[in-house]
């Protein structure tokens, strides 16, 4: 593959995309094999003491209830957490920021070419509020990208990157001061990988806010290409990272915790013993 212009092929941004991609991208899938494997392997047939037949409409509203009850929880006994950590940083934080986002979407359609269907079906979030039509210029490979308009019209005075970047950070700021005011006060143990965690996710999210600003200028209006290339490299390998260790740290909730895991209370605990 051809190296972008504009940086030796040594450069950080060079590295993190074309070459360190392959190898987070590999760990990720080993780890989540791995992960997966071992619920698999371990799980086990629950007796049921007695047969119990509630029929499909039970069955359709437990698996409902197996989700929304730990956000119900959640809401009455800590509801600011649930605002920062569910609302800010997940809901109208990351999730959308890392599939919709526009310059997401054209990374993820260079690697990915069917994922264009984000972009042509209009369905990817605008960096600002005052942009609507996907057409991105950058001094680094690919140059420009022009797909078709956004469908979420006047929404993208919410749904745009600067305001849920800005949530995400927020999010991810007050998790990070809870969990030092819980270990302060001695309320929890908190491991450092759960300081790191949050620390790279931060970090992930401060460098692409300043890359997708075009940050450092060289004065009000010209765009130094080198650091702007190492501010994005930094950001790209900062996401790759996260992505490797996604399986062996706390972001495998997002699998075990909200998919599988609540597959398997949902079968085990309302399906099987009927409980709840």
């Amino acid at each position: 593959m051809v190296e972008p212009l504009g940086g030796s092929a040594g450069d950080i941004y060079s590295f993190a995309v074309y070459r360190f991609f392959w190898v987070a991208l590999a760990i990720f899938v080993f780890g989540s094999v791995y992960r997966l494997s071992k619920l698999v392997l371990r799980w086990r047939r629950v007796v049921k003491a007695e047969p119990r037949r509630r029929g499909a409409g039970a069955a359709i509203v437990g698996l409902i209830r197996t989700f929304l009850d730990p956000i119900i929880f959640s809401i009455k006994t800590k509801p600011y957490d649930f605002l920062a950590g569910m609302v800010a940083l997940h809901l109208l934080g990351v999730i959308p920021l890392i599939f919709l986002l526009a310059h997401h979407v054209v990374f993820f359609a260079y690697w990915f070419p069917p994922y264009r269907l984000i972009a042509e079906k209009g369905i990817w979030i605008p960096l600002s509020m005052t942009t609507s039509t996907l057409e991105i210029t950058s001094p680094i490979y690919p140059a420009s990208t022009h797909f078709t308009e956004t469908i979420w019209g006047p929404l993208v005075v919410i749904l745009n990157g600067d305001l849920l970047a800005l949530l995400a950070i927020l999010g991810v700021t007050f998790k990070l001061g809870v969990k030092v005011m819980e270990q302060a006060h001695g309320l929890q143990h908190v491991r450092w990988s759960d300081y790191f965690s949050l620390g790279l996710l931060l970090f992930i999210l401060v460098t692409g806010y300043a890359a997708a600003r075009h940050h450092p200028l060289t004065d009000s209006t010209t765009l130094d290409v080198a650091q702007y290339r190492t501010l994005l490299g930094l950001h790209i390998l900062g996401a790759e990272i996260l992505l490797a260790i996604t399986p062996f740290s706390k972001f495998w909730h997002f699998v075990f915790g909200y998919w599988y895991g609540k597959l398997h209370e949902w079968y085990d605990v309302r399906l099987q013993k009927g409980l709840v």
